[in-house]
């Protein structure tokens, strides 16, 4: 993927895994993989080791949810170009 500008903005904080699962519920389960983007060095994730974050569509919007502490879980808007799908 060449480097390119994404900019992030954050529109929620989650807090804890039940909070977790019933926002990943308001997901469609065709909208969890719609591409990605590469890793942004300046959001701690202490728990993630792939060079993509997976971007999903929340109500219509790109966003990627990063587990930035312990339970702790942020939602960033991607606005900019994304890459292809991450397949398993």
């Amino acid at each position: 993927m060449s480097p390119t500008t994404v900019t992030l903005t954050r529109v929620k904080v989650i807090t804890g895994y039940a909070a977790h699962a019933r926002f990943t519920d308001e997901i469609a389960e065709a909208d969890f993989n719609v591409g990605t983007i590469p890793r942004q060095p300046q959001i701690p994730s202490p728990y993630a080791y792939s060079p993509v974050h997976v971007v999903s569509r929340w109500r219509g919007t790109p966003v990627i949810v990063v587990e930035t502490r312990h339970r702790r879980y942020e939602v960033f808007r991607v606005a900019g170009p994304i890459g292809p799908r991450e397949d398993a």
